[in-house]
């Protein structure tokens, strides 16, 4: 009898299981299908409106924008339809972590777009830099585009909950290391330029002797 009651309950949990399950796959298939096209309209939208030649500027882009975006926003569109398919199934657990997560995405997409922007104004004033011709222009640009690509990502990290500790201290040992670099490029640049000064100078004083 208690094998039978076993039973029985297991077929009536199953059954009342089933209609949930299958509205869970329904949201799943319709949420992949829509986020499917989002990303494609959106990769397309941006493609045409050449965004990304903008922002590289002519230059060879690290990462494409219409990529980043088309992923993101797809993948949001997954990220709550997989959520309201959890939900559907009632597990509580699983509701938790998708609700946490679909919660961290303003944030991230925040963090994403300042970092874009920064690339975005890197290129531009480097680009400036190299056309003003000064001296050193594309020594001189190069380091204004990573700093301005490291203060956007330090201003991004605290926004997705990481602490840009790490990176702080990455900038300034590379800055010591330019700072070491410059110094010593100097010195040894410098050498032979020191040297003939200080030999003027000596053959002024032998000549004030004699």
């Amino acid at each position: 009898m208690e094998v039978i009651t076993i039973l029985n309950s297991f077929v009536q949990s199953a059954v009342a299981f089933f209609p949930k399950l299958l509205g869970a796959l329904v949201l799943l298939l319709v949420g992949w299908i829509i986020g499917s096209l989002v990303g494609k309209i959106t990769k397309e939208i941006l493609r045409r409106a050449r965004l990304d030649e903008k922002i590289a500027r002519g230059r060879k882009a690290a990462f494409k924008v219409s990529d980043i975006f088309s992923v993101m926003f797809e993948w949001v569109i997954y990220l709550v339809f997989i959520q309201a398919a959890v939900e559907m199934l009632e597990i509580n657990a699983l509701i938790l972590f998708f609700q946490s997560l679909v919660s961290f995405l303003p944030k991230l997409i925040e963090a994403v777009i300042l970092v874009v922007v920064g690339y975005a104004i890197g290129e531009y004033v480097r680009e400036q830099i190299i056309r003003s011709g000064i001296s050193y222009a594309e020594s001189i640009g190069a380091f204004t585009f990573f700093l301005v690509i490291y203060i956007s990502v330090a201003l991004a990290l605290p926004l997705i909950g990481i602490d840009p500790f790490l990176i702080n201290a990455i900038l300034l040992v590379i800055i010591g290391s330019l700072g070491v670099g410059l110094s010593i490029a100097i010195g040894l640049g410098l050498k032979d330029i020191v040297a003939q000064m200080a030999k003027k100078y000596l053959r002024k004083l032998k000549k004030k002797k004699s």
